[in-house]
């Protein structure tokens, strides 16, 4: 018992993660089928309308139910969004190459290709989002964050360029003595 409980804890990530990954997968599929069938619209558009829906559902469990990631303020939570956006449109490309392979090369159902496709997609997006809510990448943010704010800071008063008073054309500049 103890040993199963260390197991639960050691892997609560990825165990919460797989429930509301298969969530987001369900969440996925019903949509892909109901924009599919109901509007009468090409797969690879209901595909993409299914994965916004479940995009959304994603990000706000994923950031607070699966790896409890803090709402501290508004630019973090725009940061964590935008990392969130960008890791799953490249599984939206992944996403949409196997619909493609599976209903237009192989000619399987548009069901099954689904199903499959997030089987496979539903990998890829564990690792990313895992890293979209860790404590790595918010530290490796605060860091590019403060970069930014200096590299600006240096393009508003520029230490190489000799203040006006210092120096005039008629007159040579001064050596700086060095302790």
């Amino acid at each position: 018992m103890i040993k199963f409980r260390e197991f639960l804890l050691k892997h609560r990530d990825f165990l919460i993660y797989t429930v509301f990954g298969f969530l987001a997968s369900v969440i996925n599929i019903v949509s892909f089928m109901l924009i599919k069938s109901g509007l009468h619209v090409h797969y690879i558009f209901a595909n993409t309308l299914a994965w916004l829906i479940s995009v959304v559902f994603g990000f706000f469990t994923n950031k607070s139910i699966v790896f409890k990631s803090e709402y501290s303020t508004g630019y973090a939570l725009f940061t964590e969004l935008i990392a969130f956006f960008f890791f799953r449109g490249m599984s939206l490309l992944a996403d949409s190459a196997i619909m493609v392979l599976g209903i237009s090369v192989l000619h399987m159902s548009s069901f099954w290709a689904k199903t499959i496709d997030q089987l496979l997609v539903g990998l890829l997006n564990y690792a990313t989002t895992r890293f979209t809510f860790s404590k790595e990448q918010k530290a490796m943010t605060a860091r590019l964050r403060k970069l930014r704010q200096e590299r600006l800071g240096r393009r508003r008063t520029p230490s190489s360029l000799p203040e006006p008073s210092e120096t005039s054309p008629d007159q040579p500049e001064k050596k700086q003595e060095s302790h």
